[in-house]
């Protein structure tokens, strides 16, 4: 018997399921999971080495600095010393989300957060950051599994390689004017070789 309720209920249900087909279908649904993976060498001075943290900070040519996480694969890791100049090999994982041409994209914004908590003679600490950044894209190669970007405020275009079989299936949908936002980012030193 169909009650006031019931009724209430299938005309909800139906216009859910109606809008949630027209919004999967439409064209500037974002797509999440791009990954990819980039590599690259750069030259720079080593300014501090932290063997405990794994880390080592880094002055470049053009007055720029960084601090790297060196990769468990760096053998040569206990010889970086202050001072010296080296060759790095970088190893860049990014994953986006992508919007379309006329989806607004999120405010560019970057997020640290630390604690530390001891317990009688234990000590624990954590530290997390995240950065969201837009990026335009400027090409996409779907044969070649790679998509070229570029910052909304101009700069180098940068060409990734898409890594994952989702996002290599999703390379047809991108268009030059989308944007990307990476969501999540992991950069490593995967070699040090001194100049």
């Amino acid at each position: 018997m169909f009650n006031r309720r019931y009724l209430i209920s299938a005309a909800v249900a139906g216009s859910l399921v109606a809008g949630g087909a027209a919004l999967a279908q439409s064209p500037s649904q974002p797509i999440v999971g791009i990954s990819t993976t980039t590599t690259y060498a750069a030259e720079a001075r080593i300014t501090a080495v932290d063997p405990a943290a794994r880390t080592v900070t880094l002055a470049f040519a053009n007055g720029t600095t960084a601090v790297r996480k060196v990769g468990p694969a760096v053998a040569n890791f206990a010889q970086a010393k202050v001072g010296d100049t080296v060759i790095i090999a970088v190893e860049e994982k990014d994953t986006f989300v992508l919007s379309g041409p006329n989806a607004k994209a999120p405010r560019a914004s970057s997020t640290s957060v630390a604690a530390a908590a001891t317990t009688g003679s234990q000590a624990a600490a954590v530290a997390g950051s995240q950065s969201v950044g837009n990026w335009w894209v400027t090409g996409v190669n779907p044969s070649a599994n790679t998509i070229s970007v570029v910052k909304p405020a101009g700069g180098e275009v940068r060409t990734f390689n898409v890594t994952n079989p989702v996002g290599r299936e999703q390379l047809p949908r991108v268009k030059p004017g989308d944007y990307l936002t990476a969501i999540s980012s992991d950069i490593a030193v995967v070699a040090i070789t001194p100049k």
